[in-house]
């Protein structure tokens, strides 16, 4: 019966509503591995035994096969619906491509994040109007989860000092729970550049957006594009496979996006149009774009570096493995052309 449920397919299974439990059984590696040339993809430049000890050891069967979106499968023939051209070998390429990629794009989202803040702190120094303490007080007056959020940290050994030091912290029962939580009663006396620190970056985009509209002052970067980059740092942070699926979609990019790759030699207009859409790559060229804008030169001349040497060098380590792949290979292109630019811009 098992094996039977296992050849259906999902059409088939919501049809007779059967659950994840009765199609989907936990498999061994091995058995993996031959689900897996039962869909075309072949072990040729990586054994069976090596893709069996890579799955148990350093990377789940889910992960490594997400990639798989990124590859076409045979239209006809007595291969219909198998893959064509997949070796494991390039999904555990792409896996590993999509790590360094993550990584680095993390430390890109931590200097933007810091270049924020300062710069809303050089609004409050060079402008008397600004009040560094009403502002706190005013932004979390109208925002209750930010202040949960603040409080629930206040056991944390890197924030519970200046909490507790700036907020009134009492100790309440949950009723729900019937544990003891953290509720701050009071929070007008939080100077503006200690708040900046305890609050996460989506929340401090939201700050940012209060903060400038506020004192009636045009921001350097629009909130619609900051979201942008949350998601995607919230991606890598939380170590999704962002190249899982390049293909294009349905996302628009933002006049502001569109306008200056537009601008960009050996970009055409419809495959601007077409590759925007795909949201992992509209989110990286909007990091770019605010990279560039936001963080100070220093630090953006060895961020966009390190970046340029990761496109050079590791993203190209194997690319033979992706030379009749057009969706990787134009994916590629269009990203370092994007990348090229701002290099070029810069001076670098």
């Amino acid at each position: 019966m098992t094996c039977f449920i296992l050849s259906l397919n999902d059409d088939v299974n919501k049809e007779l509503d059967l659950s994840n439990i009765e199609t989907k059984p936990i498999l061994t590696s091995l058995q993996l591995i031959q689900k897996m040339k039962r869909k075309g993809i072949s072990f040729s430049l990586v054994s069976e035994e090596e893709a069996e000890k890579y799955l148990f050891n350093v990377n789940n069967f889910l992960r490594t096969a997400s990639y798989r979106k990124n590859f076409q499968k045979n239209q006809k023939g007595a291969n219909k619906g198998k893959y064509s051209n997949l070796d494991f070998a390039y999904l555990k390429e792409l896996s590993t491509i999509d790590m360094h990629f993550r990584m680095e794009v993390i430390h890109l989202c931590i200097d933007i994040e810091h270049d924020l803040k300062v710069k809303i702190l050089q609004e409050v120094e060079t402008n008397s109007k600004i009040d560094g303490y009403s502002i706190v007080k005013e932004f979390l007056a109208n925002n209750e989860k930010i202040l949960k959020k603040i409080a629930a940290n206040c056991s944390s050994p890197f924030t519970c000092d200046l909490i507790k030091k700036y907020f009134t912290i009492e100790e309440q029962k949950d009723p729900n729970t019937n544990k003891k939580v953290n509720n701050i009663s009071k929070y007008d006396d939080c100077p503006i550049w200690v708040f900046l620190e305890l609050i996460t970056f989506g929340d401090l985009i939201y700050f940012y957006k209060f903060f400038y509209e506020q004192n009636g002052i045009e921001p350097v970067i629009s909130n619609s594009l900051l979201h942008l980059v949350k998601n995607l740092r919230n991606g890598c942070a939380h170590n999704n496979c962002i190249l899982a699926n390049l293909s294009a979609s349905t996302s628009k990019a933002p006049q502001e996006i569109s306008r200056i790759v537009s601008n960009i030699d050996g970009i055409s207009k419809s495959q601007m149009q077409k590759k925007l859409t795909c949201r992992p790559v509209l989110e990286f060229v909007t990091l770019l774009y605010i990279y560039d804008k936001i963080v100070s030169e220093k630090v953006k001349k060895k961020g966009f570096e390190k970046l340029h040497s990761l496109f050079s060098n590791r993203f190209l380590r194997n690319k033979n493995y992706f030379i009749d792949n057009e969706l990787i290979k134009s994916t590629y292109n269009f990203s370092a052309k994007i990348l090229s630019f701002f290099l070029e811009m810069n001076k670098i």
